[in-house]
């Protein structure tokens, strides 16, 4: 007897409803994370080219000066802040400052350490003109680390070891060898320079002034716990902080 062939009328299988409820939710993801790399970026953590760190929960600013001028569209803020902050956390702050005035052409905000607002030159500075750019000129937690390691080594006793952050963002270790004084400056790139001094007692302290006359007639005096640097008019322009 021919075999027949019988069709086959069985349904087709159904698809697994929660496999297509978790392909959906994959390609939403999907199209999420394309959208935000076409159009620039997460806004919540990205500013221009920097990636935005939270501030520490200790930190503290005020807006010391503003010289904003509307007549040139531009702002500008003077900020007071009480500790050093990473190149991410001035780019949280930067956004932050940027956001409490009307936008103009221009936005210049810098910044000062606490107690240290009349420095030469500004602790760090960040730049709206028009992208966001940040500039530290003085040193980091993570630098200071290394100049305190790199201030620590010498020979002799260790008579003092003084953080200057209004001029130079540097440390000075001045030490004692074999009856000579020498002062090691230690700078934030790593390298160090050494001086033997010539020291002798004023009223306020030790005056120290390099062996061969210093470059321009400056000197240091150690009065107790602080370190003065002066100029050839006798005139102060700085101090260290003894460490």
């Amino acid at each position: 007897m021919e075999k027949q062939n019988i069709p086959n009328t069985s349904k087709p299988t159904k698809p697994n409803k929660t496999v297509v409820l978790i392909i959906l939710i994959l390609f939403t993801a999907l199209i999420v994370f394309l959208a935000k790399v076409i159009f620039g970026g997460s806004s919540s953590s990205v500013t221009g080219k920097y990636t935005k760190e939270d501030l520490p929960s200790n930190f503290e600013y005020r807006i010391i000066k503003d010289e904003s001028k509307l007549s040139i569209e531009k702002n500008q803020l003077q900020v007071e802040i009480n500790q050093k902050l990473t190149e991410g956390q001035i780019a949280t702050l930067a956004e932050e400052l940027y956001n409490t005035k009307g936008k103009q052409r221009r936005f210049y905000i810098f910044y000062n350490l606490k107690d240290n607002e009349n420095s030469i030159v500004a602790w760090a500075t960040s730049h709206f003109d028009p992208e966001l750019k940040i500039s530290i000129s003085g040193s980091t937690k993570t630098e200071d680390n290394k100049m305190l390691l790199e201030a620590k080594k010498v020979k002799g006793n260790i008579i003092g070891i003084f953080d200057e952050q209004n001029y130079t963002f540097s440390l000075y270790t001045v030490y004692e060898d074999n009856g000579k004084i020498f002062v090691k400056t230690s700078f934030k790139n790593g390298q160090s320079m050494i001086e033997e001094m010539v020291k002798s007692n004023v009223e306020n302290g030790m005056k120290l002034i390099a062996e061969n006359g210093g470059s321009q007639g400056e000197y240091y005096i150690l009065n107790n716990d602080v370190l003065e640097f002066y100029n050839k008019e006798n005139k102060i322009f700085t101090t260290g902080i003894k460490l």
